[in-house]
């Protein structure tokens, strides 16, 4: 199912429970859904970024190496995660407890 079928069955079921959305309200949803969209983008070309980065990594070490071994490393992070991160921390909010990002509220949109 596509996204926008996801979203139509949303919105019919909320205008089945709620009456007819509004201009302001179409708004708003449209406003989140361009979010999603942009945001998943976003977020598939970091973790794109971080699995390059991880592969270069891993390319510098050499092939013998024991699982042990590569533990005892502590190889650290790429940087690229954070931004990955900082992504992810964003989606779950809407998806766990349904907090949007600020300007996608009522008084912004």
């Amino acid at each position: 199912m596509s996204a926008d079928d996801t979203i139509r069955i949303l919105l019919m079921r909320a205008r089945e429970a709620e009456g007819e959305l509004n201009a302001r309200e179409w708004k708003r949803v449209a406003a989140r859904v361009a979010w999603v969209r942009e945001t998943m983008a976003s977020l598939r070309a970091a973790q794109h970024k971080v699995d390059e980065a991880w592969a270069r990594i891993f390319d510098g070490l050499p092939d013998d190496l024991t699982d042990e071994e590569l533990e005892a490393m502590s190889i650290p992070e790429p940087p690229e995660q954070a931004e990955l991160d900082a992504l992810y921390v964003q989606i779950r909010a809407v998806v766990d407890h349904d907090l949007w990002p600020k300007e996608l509220y009522w008084s912004a949109v």
